[in-house]
């Protein structure tokens, strides 16, 4: 443990979470993690306790680490991969998106890691809206100008949630009147936030160049492709250091004709086991009562009309738990957080940390740290372990080839 294998290729990860991703570079077997870093303690106590053959486990925010000082920690003479799944909650469509966000400029970071440590490979792995998102270009902006933008966007994000309290019914006059001049105004604030942002991938690419890297045209991935049992969509960002031949590296093609469902996974985990990770939720019973309407694979939502009055809700929580799973198919996305797991497809509760994780590809040992919600967190946030694997097999082949050419 903790020395170097010759004969793999050397792989570093940012932003590390549970470990899908390492577990993913590792099942495909051409790949030895030499460190990985991450700033939630849960994440890597979790990380540490299941993958014990890795030497450096760091728990620290990013910005505190030098990319010198961490080539000095793996003792390598040159690394061949590094691998970020950047914190995306601030890309995610599922959430208010600001431009504002500290998130999203982590990516900024990473990128600076990379210039520093000069890896064969550098691989991004995030969200889907991060291809449309707009980030603060506040550093070339007046502050005068600057400060109209930043109003632009406390207001656009008070909008929802004024939106969502008067969908709720919790909203007094002032705030519907505060919402019509918001709305009358909102083509002026979009305008001026246009013109302060910048395009994400393009200040990525911009980013990568100025290091020496040459940035692939990035790819939306999608998990069920690869033989996982959840359609999860991920966009990946390859970059290439500039002395090798980009054009020869190959985003993996579809190697799954059929998708894993459901019910498949669930018929292999044994619900005889003590296992925490396995324990269900104990729902409060009008939750429950509220999920025996949903059938199988729909959402609350087209049974809304058929709820007691004491049941319903509003539409505007229409997502995640209340919608269930069906056993003849994948998954969709499971977003973090036990609130939003969806229905198991024929008990009225949510599904567990297990069950989930193993939607994701983990292993049915794998063991989550923390709390029942912490937990959920290091499964919804994980990149899924065949979508990892097949990333990790493309890289395999482009490295093997540039060392053979």
């Amino acid at each position: 443990m903790g020395k170097k294998d010759k004969n793999k290729f050397t792989f570093v990860e940012m932003f590390v979470g549970a470990g899908g991703s390492h577990l993913g570079f590792k099942k495909q077997g051409d790949f030895q993690t030499l460190l990985v870093s991450d700033i939630n303690g849960d994440m890597c106590n979790a990380f540490s306790h299941n993958n014990k053959d890795v030497p450096n486990v760091i728990c620290d925010n990013i910005h505190n680490l030098s990319g010198k000082d961490l080539m000095k920690k793996i003792k390598a003479d040159e690394l061949d991969v590094i691998f970020g799944g950047v914190v995306c909650k601030g890309f995610s469509m599922a959430s208010v998106r600001s431009s504002a966000d500290p998130r999203n400029i982590l990516y900024q970071k990473f990128i600076s890691l990379v210039a520093d440590m000069r890896p064969k490979v550098a691989i991004i792995e995030n969200v889907p809206g991060m291809a449309s998102m707009m980030i603060r270009n506040g550093h070339s902006l007046p502050n005068k100008e600057q400060k109209k933008i930043d109003e632009a966007w406390n207001n656009l994000k008070l909008l929802n949630g004024i939106k969502s309290a008067i969908t709720k019914g919790q909203a007094d006059k002032a705030q519907i009147n505060q919402v019509k001049d918001i709305e009358r105004e909102k083509t002026k604030y979009r305008n001026l936030i246009k013109h302060g942002s910048t395009n994400v991938i393009e200040d990525i690419k911009r980013l990568y160049a100025k290091a020496g890297y040459n940035v692939l045209e990035p790819r939306i991935l999608d998990a069920s492709h690869y033989g996982a049992a959840t359609t999860r969509k991920r966009l990946v960002i390859v970059a290439i250091r500039g002395d090798l031949d980009s054009s020869k590296f190959e985003f993996p093609k579809r190697t799954s004709t059929r998708t894993k469902t459901v019910g498949e996974v669930f018929k292999g985990i044994n619900y005889e086991k003590t296992d925490k990770d396995n324990e269900p939720m104990n729902h409060a019973e009008k939750s429950k009562e509220r999920f025996r309407y949903i059938p199988e694979g729909k959402n609350i939502v087209s049974v809304m009309h058929k709820l007691p009055e004491n049941l319903k809700i509003s539409e505007f929580y229409s997502r995640g738990c209340t919608m269930r799973l069906s056993r003849n198919k994948p998954s969709p996305t499971l977003v973090p957080g036990h609130s939003n797991f969806p229905v198991h497809p024929t008990e009225d509760r949510s599904i567990t940390v297990r069950e989930a994780a193993c939607l994701m590809g983990f292993p049915k040992n794998y063991k989550f740290i923390g709390s029942h919600t912490t937990r959920c967190e290091q499964v919804g946030q994980a990149v899924v372990v065949e979508m990892a694997e097949a990333i990790a097999k493309s890289t395999a082949k482009f490295l093997s080839n540039q060392s053979q050419s």
